[in-house]
This record gives C-alpha cells, sequence and structure tokens, in this order.
C-alpha cells in the first residue's frame, strides 16, 4: 500500500510539473514583449520551438532565428528567418514593432523586418507559433503573413511548393533552396520546386544551370523517381487559375515525418520515432539508388586517365605551394561538381570548418600526395590513392630523413635571423606609425580648437589605419592618369590595388574648394559608420602636405554615370532602379535614425551614390556632412554648401538645414530615377517647368507615367512607378514639415497598399534666368546663395 501511495504521489507532481511547464512556456508574441537570446517561443503542444542559434555554436558565429523540433537533440532548424542577413554582433532581439511588423534587431539597433514579404497593415498584429510549425502573424483573425509562404530548406506537412497569385503582378514562387553548408544557412547550391514551363513537373536545379526532374503529376496522383515511403504520406496536387502546388500530410496512426534538401542536393526524409529521429538519404538519380545525389548534376566527361572519376578521401591540407584555385562562395557539393567535369583537376577540398569554401587542386597527383601538409581537413583526390600513397611512403621517409639532418644544422642561424628582422621591422614600424598618430592627433586637435572644442564630448579615438604616402603612390602607379576615376570638388579619384584588393583613392586637390574640415568630417564620421549602403573608408593618409583617402572599390563608378549615359541606362531596368532607390533610403535611415550620431549628409546627389558590381549602392562623399545632438531638430549655417538642384529650399535660401533637407534631395533623386533626366539641366521649354515642376504638373493632370524613362517601358510596374512618383512629390514639397522622415518613406515604399497623401506643389516648380554653369553642375561647393530659383 505504501509503495502504491508513493506511485501516485509521484505520478501527481510528475502532472503538476508538465503543466506547470505548458503554462509558462508561450506560443504568442505580442506587441511590448520581447524574445531575446536564451528565450523561445513553443507551441501548444509542445511541438515546435522559435528562437535564436548561432552557426558555429559560438559567440563570435553568425547568429539567426529559426524553428525547429523541441524533440530535437540537435535543434536542427526547419526554418529560418534571417539566412542571408546573420546577425555577426550579437544574438538578437525578436519584437513586434509599433507599426505591427516582426522585426530583429541587435547591438547596432539595425532592424531586420522577418514579415518583408506581406507587410502588416495596423499596429495590432501578434505573432503565434502553431503546432505545425507555422509562425503566423495575425490581425484579429485575419492571417497577415506565415513563414509557410517563405520556406528554407524543409518541406512540412502542409507546407506548400509551388506558385501563387498567378495573373497578377504579385507572382509568388515558393522553393525550398538548400543551407550552403550542414551548417551555415545561407542559399546553397540547389533548389526544388515546379518546373517554370511544365508546372505538373518537380525538379531540383543545380546553381549552374543543371536540373534534374525527380517527380510529376501523372493526373491521379504524385509519382517521384526516387525511392521513397512515400505509402506513409498523402501527396496532393493542385492546380487552379490562382495558383498550382503540390503538398503532403503524414497519415494518420504513423509517425511524424519531414523532407529536406540537403547542403549536398539529396533529399533526405526524417521520421520522428518517439523522442529519436531516424534520417533515409534518398537519391534523386534515374535508376539508381546508390550514387551520390552530385552525380545526376555533372557532365562528366569521358573516363579521365589518371583515376577516372572516383574520389578517395585524405585527412590533411593543400599545401601552401599547389596550383590551386576556388571560391569562398561555393560549398563541397558545387567543389566535386567542378572537379569532375575536368579531368585536369587532380583534388578538391573544403578550406572551412563548416563545409564552405572551395579549392581545386590542378597538377600532378604525385605531387600532391607527397606534400600534403597536417590537418583536420578532408581532401578529395582522385583515384584510389591507398596503392600510390604506399608507392610514396619509402620515399617520404627518405626526404624526412634529408630535411631533419639539414633542418638541424641551419635552424639557430634561421631563428636568429627572423628574430633580428621581426624585431627590427616592429621597430621601424612602431615609428613610423607613431610619427602618423601625432600628425593626425595634432591637425585633429588643431581643428577642434579652432571650432571651440568638441561640442557633444566624443572622444578623439580616431583608429582609422594610417597608410604611407608611398605605399598609396605604389597602389596607384604612382597615380597614374590611366588609373584615374574621375574628379569632383574634393580631388581626383585614383583606381589602386593594395593587399591584393582593388581601392578607391581620393586625394585632396590644393584647387579644391574642400579642405581640413572637410577631410575632418570624412575621418571622424565615416570611419565610424558600418552600413550595407554606406561606402567604407578603410584608411587615410597624412604626410608632408598630402591629405588622401582609401575607399572600398566600387565597380560601376557612380550612378549618374549610367543613369543619364544613353547607352549604360537601359541596363538599369526598374528592378535595378526601384532597389537602388530602397538601398538609398536605407542608408539615410540608418543616418538619421540608427547610426551611432544623427547625421545630416548635405549633399546627396547621384554622383555621391556609387555602385557595386552586382548594382548595389553605397551613399559616399561625407565631407559636408553634420552632426546633430540628440536634442537638435535643426540648424543655420551662413555658409551654403551642396549642389544646385539638390538643395532644399530653406537651406538653399536661408541656410536653415535638417533631416528633411535630406529627404528633399532623395527626393530630387528618386524623380531623376524615374525619368533618367538631370535636375540641374532638365527644362520644359513650354512652360519654362524644371524637372520637379514637370512631374508636379504630370502628376497632377493625371499623365504621370508620361515621365517614366523610355528604356523602362517594357520592365516597369505602372502601379509601382506611380507610387514612386508620389512618394518623390511628397519629398520634394517646399515647406520641410510638409515632407515625411524617411523611415515614413521606406514604409510608403514597402506597402504598395498604403494609401498616400496628396503632395503640395513641389518647390522651385519655375524655372527662370537661371542656368547652371559647368562649375555648378560638378562643384560640391558653393559659397553663394541661391538668387535664380525663385520658391513657391
Amino acid at each position: 500500500m505504501a509503495n502504491r501511495a508513493t506511485c501516485s504521489l509521484t505520478i501527481q507532481v510528475f502532472h503538476c510539473c508538465f503543466l506547470l511547464w505548458l503554462c509558462q512556456a508561450r506560443d504568442t508574441l505580442k506587441p511590448g514583449e520581447n524574445l531575446g537570446e536564451n528565450e523561445t517561443l513553443v507551441s501548444s503542444n509542445g511541438v515546435f520551438e522559435l528562437g535564436f542559434f548561432s552557426s558555429g555554436g559560438t559567440s563570435s558565429s553568425s547568429h539567426y532565428l529559426g524553428i525547429w523540433f523541441k524533440n530535437d537533440p540537435n535543434k536542427k532548424p526547419v526554418w529560418v528567418a534571417n539566412r542571408e542577413s546573420p546577425l555577426l554582433s550579437s544574438p538578437g532581439i525578436l519584437s513586434i514593432r509599433y507599426d505591427g511588423n516582426m522585426v530583429i534587431t541587435d547591438r547596432k539597433l539595425i532592424p531586420i523586418i522577418v514579415n518583408a514579404g506581406m507587410l502588416a497593415p495596423s499596429s495590432k498584429t501578434i505573432a503565434t507559433l502553431l503546432d505545425s510549425g507555422n509562425l503566423l502573424l495575425k490581425e484579429g483573425d485575419s492571417i497577415v503573413w506565415q513563414s509557410f509562404d517563405y520556406p528554407s530548406d524543409t518541406l512540412l506537412p502542409g507546407m506548400k511548393i509551388g506558385r501563387f497569385n498567378l495573373g497578377t503582378e504579385h507572382l509568388r514562387k515558393q522553393f525550398l533552396v538548400s543551407w550552403q553548408s550542414s551548417s551555415v544557412p545561407a542559399t546553397g547550391s540547389f533548389a526544388l520546386g515546379l518546373d517554370e514551363y511544365n508546372i505538373t513537373h518537380v525538379k531540383v536545379w543545380h546553381g549552374d544551370g543543371f536540373s534534374r526532374q525527380i517527380g510529376f503529376w501523372d493526373g491521379k496522383r504524385l509519382k517521384f523517381q526516387f525511392e521513397s515511403s512515400s505509402h506513409d504520406h498523402n501527396f496532393s496536387y493542385v492546380s487552379n487559375p490562382n495558383e498550382v502546388y503540390f503538398s503532403f500530410q503524414t497519415k494518420e496512426n504513423l509517425s511524424y515525418s519531414w523532407f529536406v534538401l540537403s547542403s549536398s542536393g539529396q533529399i533526405q526524409e526524417y521520421k520522428m520515432m518517439g523522442q529519436k529521429i531516424l534520417m533515409e538519404n534518398r537519391s534523386i538519380c534515374e535508376n539508381t539508388t546508390a550514387s551520390k545525389a552530385t552525380d545526376c548534376y555533372v557532365r562528366t566527361p569521358y573516363m579521365c586517365q589518371d583515376g577516372g572519376d572516383t574520389f578517395s578521401g585524405i585527412k590533411g591540407s593543400m599545401p601552401d605551394s599547389a596550383i590551386v584555385s576556388g571560391s569562398v562562395h561555393l560549398g563541397l557539393s558545387d567543389c566535386e561538381i567542378l572537379c569532375k567535369g575536368n579531368c585536369s583537376c587532380a583534388a578538391f577540398a573544403s578550406f572551412r570548418d563548416d563545409g564552405t569554401g572551395c579549392e581545386l587542386y590542378y597538377g600532378e597527383k604525385k605531387g600532391l600526395l607527397q606534400f600534403i601538409g597536417e590537418g583536420k581537413a578532408t581532401i578529395y583526390v582522385r583515384g584510389d590513392t591507398s596503392k600510390e600513397s604506399g608507392e610514396h611512403d619509402h620515399s617520404r621517409r627518405l626526404w624526412w630523413v634529408v630535411l631533419i639532418s639539414v633542418f638541424s644544422l641551419i635552424l639557430p642561424i634561421i631563428l636568429a635571423l627572423v628574430c633580428y628582422l621581426r624585431w627590427r621591422n616592429h621597430r621601424l614600424k612602431d615609428l613610423s606609425l607613431k610619427r602618423f598618430q601625432v600628425q593626425v592627433g595634432s591637425y585633429v586637435a588643431a581643428v577642434d580648437e579652432d571650432k571651440g572644442g568638441d561640442k557633444y564630448g566624443r572622444k578623439k579615438d580616431h583608429d582609422l589605419p594610417l597608410l604611407s604616402f608611398d605605399c598609396i603612390a605604389t597602389a596607384t602607379n604612382n597615380f597614374s592618369d590611366e588609373n584615374k576615376l574621375g574628379e569632383g570638388g574634393f580631388g581626383p579619384v585614383y583606381k589602386g590595388t593594395l593587399l591584393g584588393n582593388e581601392i578607391a583613392v581620393k586625394r585632396l586637390s590644393r584647387q579644391s574648394g574642400q579642405g581640413l574640415e572637410e577631410f575632418k568630417n570624412e575621418v571622424q564620421l565615416i570611419s565610424k559608420l558600418q552600413h550595407r549602403s554606406l561606402v567604407r573608408l578603410l584608411g587615410c593618409c597624412i604626410q608632408r602636405e598630402e591629405k588622401i583617402l582609401i575607399y572600398e572599390y566600387m565597380a560601376n563608378i557612380s550612378l549618374d554615370s549610367f543613369l543619364f549615359d544613353p547607352t549604360r541606362k537601359i541596363l538599369l531596368d526598374w528592378k535595378h532602379r526601384f532597389s537602388i532607390i530602397e538601398g538609398i533610403a536605407q542608408g539615410l535611415l540608418y543616418l538619421h535614425k540608427y547610426s551611432r550620431f544623427r547625421i545630416i549628409h548635405r549633399d546627396l546627389k547621384t554622383s555621391n551614390i556609387l555602385l557595386d558590381a552586382h548594382m548595389n549602392p553605397k551613399i559616399s562623399d561625407f565631407g559636408m556632412a553634420r552632426i546633430f545632438g540628440d536634442e537638435e531638430a535643426r540648424a543655420k549655417t551662413r555658409r551654403v554648401v551642396g549642389t544646385y538642384g539638390y538643395m532644399s529650399p530653406e537651406y538653399a535660401v536661408h541656410g536653415h538645414f535638417s533631416i528633411k533637407s535630406d529627404v528633399f534631395s532623395f527626393g530630387v533623386i528618386m524623380l531623376e530615377i524615374l525619368s533618367g533626366r538631370k535636375v540641374v539641366t532638365f527644362c520644359h521649354s513650354d512652360r519654362f517647368l524644371n524637372l520637379l515642376g514637370y512631374a508636379w504638373e504630370l502628376w497632377k493632370g493625371g499623365k504621370g507615367l508620361e515621365l517614366m524613362d523610355p528604356t523602362l517601358s517594357n520592365s516597369c510596374l505602372s502601379s509601382q512607378f506611380m507610387q514612386c512618383i508620389q512618394v518623390g512629390l511628397l519629398c520634394v514639397q517646399e515647406r520641410p514639415e510638409d515632407r515625411p522622415s524617411i523611415s515614413d518613406v521606406i514604409s510608403m515604399l514597402s506597402n504598395e497598399r498604403t494609401n498616400l497623401p496628396a503632395p503640395k506643389e513641389s518647390a522651385f516648380c519655375i524655372r527662370t534666368s537661371y542656368s547652371a554653369s559647368p562649375m555648378q553642375q560638378t562643384s560640391s561647393v558653393n559659397d553663394v546663395t541661391v538668387s535664380g530659383i525663385v520658391a513657391r
């Protein structure tokens, strides 16, 4: 009896603890609540869990927001929110922002909108994690956004793969996309979805364009070409005028199961058996079940003579002297495909612990086997290496005996010489660095003293790398004309190469209207700013009379070099232009709101928007920028600097500037991007209207589409174009208080359903006798007030 009573009491205590755990675990995030590090949401029945995880398992790794099975001991995420935007500084915080959108923020407070694909219509939203693994953002009973519409690499029961919103401008394609490696959630090389040309076919694509059909709808059921326990699943296929997709459900009374597209391109079928998770690889090759998945994608050449098309794994590392090429953007499966397709490739390997990065070895395989270094990585060598490595064992031992004997004699001499050279180099480097630091410190102190001290109590911690003039001269081929990229108000800009990386070098001209104040601004401001839409300052030089700034190199130079060039502007289709508008807006938002200091750029124009190799915009030239205190709203200056056409009326006429001055310049840039016309040269002869007035008249008359750059006619969405015109006109209104903030601009651009306010008449609508001279069009410094432009 006593044992029974003890057992009964134990069961009751267990049930109470379990119920208490269920009560404490929350499945919903409400406005005003945060989900931080080591905090999670758990679905109502404890099936799924949402929280932050790191790709490498250490505090210095990249951090992501993901969903995983609660009972999975490995916590392998089935969905990742920010796979292309990892948090690098620290684990983030998930919250529902004031506007109802789910955002992830880190220490830098730069928000990542989780539901960017469908923004919240109001602030009255909540986020709930379901037992299906679906994360919902809801407004009342209405679903605003759900994670099932944006899959990662995992197909869960009830999740749909296909095409949606057919016949509309908002076509959405849902694919599974593999991870870059088994531990890095970034987009990998493989994708699974419905074929674009035959929507009854299910295919897997590799990043280089190769594909393999893995299934098809025969009119009655979905059939797959890989072996699977499909009798455990109810697959369905739906096709109608609005959508076409396939999905599956696990049959009743059977274990929970799901599918994963692995980083190597395999289909992995998982089953939850009690507290255990079982996995089986499903080959997607036709007529075989044993081959590796990557064999399906490579166009294998005729059998290579030296080792065929099989590879053997050897522990070690590639020798430093090897003939190796590779890329950090490729995974191990990409490496195998590239090496198999080229008989000159003798081996391949991944040079990162997380399975990313690709090294390909071209050369003698015997030489590679002799000099493979020590290491924990696996090198995959073509052919069976067991016999060949045995043949080299004897000669390798002889080599070691000779090398050890020689090194035992000369090693003391080498060590002594190395120690002396290191001491000498460090001493020279320290003396040089101290001399440059004294120069910079004296210069900054002099300028600060001249300006009455540091107004906002900032530390004078100029930790920007200081380079010697000789080093920069060498990098730019002694500032040769062949390396010259252009010239602005600061001075000429040159292309250079430093430590194997391309750089842009801006050298202060002695004839420049800019000088110490602008140089100081660049060093003080942009060296402290970190944002993908701001150009990076890499270093500076202050030596003799030289003042030089070193930036990251932008392959496509500036926006105006494309936008106003009749032959190059066709490369800027609507997708690129809208992306550039959004990128500039995000950069301004960081400057105005999220950077270390509130910063007003004051010289925003198309020539100061640089484009990288992928046409991503980056704001540059902070020589005219001003820092605002937390309580400051606007300031006044007697020295009006900037570029005519882009300056707001209150700044050009009265010297007043604020964040709304930058918004005005942004609006001008928007209208230039939409029309492909320069604000300082365009004039409508019939009405004496400049670009702002012309855009206003067209919009007011319902003819806004006539403003469109003719090169956009085949790529532009008319509704989105009209929305952009209205946003641009709101930004260039005469009164600063009528203009939206840059955060409002971003909200307007990202939500087509928003009813925008009607803009008032633009500033500087009528163009009178003023005609910009070539100097005024290119210079960034104009120490005069505006008298030839009439504000209305």
